[in-house]
């Protein structure tokens, strides 16, 4: 369910009672029939006794009209609630006890669908600062409300040297795992003059380790030195992930020092013995070593595990270079069965053709 429909729901909820064309709230004279909204159980009860409304709270049905605001922008009588609230004296002041009062209770999204009532009527930094919170808090336990924040973000960007929005831009961006795009957003918050928390430190060093690594990662095929510039002093922050030791040894071995990239599997191992990727390029480095019979047994079990045509192809080429041409022939026929098309597959039937 999306937010829309959520608040359809929230909104069918309510109780609204028709209110005659040239009746009064407070100094406004209502110049059509129109249905005010009352969201409170003790004015259901009265309305189920039917006992007389002359009772009613005009801040009753205040509180419905910033609830309705915040739960539907398109309401039919959201201009009239607007001239109503704005009317009635000290209704602003009313409603954010309100908001304070649901946030007391826990009842969170009561409370940020009625700030965001309010917001429709008092949009400023204070307003935002309070909901940004609501919705962040809101986000964390409901995916549903993320596209709400990142709503509000772009409305609050409008306003001229507001920082937090990026903030909270960010912290949704970094649970996408969109880590540049959080980390340009932190640093939007930072030149705009957001305050520089403990927090936000720990937040902005964090996203430049990962954004740094994932770089890194991206260079190792084509510029495994500069990678390894890179990814070396990232160790101590991500020493604790194998995934950092495998992407150094795949860069050492594109350099050719096996010795180094093997040392780095087994940082690797120390801390994950299961990583496929790992026990693969153990085999690799251990074939370019020309320990063939070592790298058979990384092979074997990689292969077991994925079934990959580029870790039978290499079984194979171990296996030749051991002159064990049963099981390189056992393993082409296996290699045929799954990709017969293969490149590498198609030379080395040619080559085992061309043997006979």
């Amino acid at each position: 369910m999306d937010t829309k429909a959520y608040f359809s729901e929230k909104l069918a909820a309510l109780l609204f009672l028709e209110i005659k064309k040239n009746s009064k709230i407070k100094d406004f004279t209502i110049l059509e029939d129109i249905y005010f909204p009352v969201r409170t159980n003790e004015i259901i009860q009265k309305v189920k006794k039917k006992e007389d409304f002359d009772n009613i709270s005009v801040n009753l049905f205040i509180q419905g009209m910033f609830y309705v605001l915040g739960a539907d922008e398109h309401f039919k009588y959201n201009e009239q609630y607007k001239v109503i609230i704005n009317t009635v004296p000290n209704s602003i002041g009313y409603i954010k006890g309100v908001i304070f009062k649901e946030i007391e209770k826990e009842n969170y999204e009561e409370a940020y669908i009625i700030l965001k009532g309010l917001l429709v009527i008092e949009e400023n930094k204070e307003n935002y600062d309070k909901i940004f919170i609501l919705v962040d808090k809101l986000r964390l336990t409901n995916v549903m409300f993320k596209d709400e924040e990142l709503r509000l973000v772009e409305k609050a960007k409008k306003i001229s040297h507001y920082s937090n929005p990026y903030l909270y831009e960010s912290l949704v961006l970094n649970s996408e795992n969109k880590y540049d795009l959080a980390l340009l957003a932190l640093r939007n918050y930072i030149e705009n003059g957001g305050e520089q928390t403990t927090d936000v430190i720990e937040l902005k060093n964090e996203l430049e380790t990962i954004t740094g690594f994932n770089k890194a990662k991206e260079m190792v095929p084509e510029n495994p030195k500069g990678a390894l510039e890179i990814l070396i002093p990232l160790i101590d922050q991500l020493g604790d992930r194998p995934d950092i030791y495998y992407h150094i040894a795949v860069a050492y071995r594109i350099l050719k020092n096996h010795e180094k990239a093997i040392y780095y599997l087994n940082e690797a191992v120390a801390i994950d013995k299961d990583l496929i990727e790992v026990i693969n390029e153990f085999g690799i480095n251990y074939a370019c070593l020309e320990n063939y019979e070592v790298a058979i047994n990384y092979f074997r079990k990689a292969f077991e595990v994925t079934k990959s045509i580029e870790i039978c192809t290499n079984l194979i080429m171990c296996y030749i270079n051991v002159k064990n041409f049963k099981q390189a022939k056992l393993h082409l026929d296996i290699a045929k069965k799954i990709d017969a098309k293969d490149e590498i597959v198609c030379q080395l039937e040619k080559l085992f053709t061309e043997g006979k």
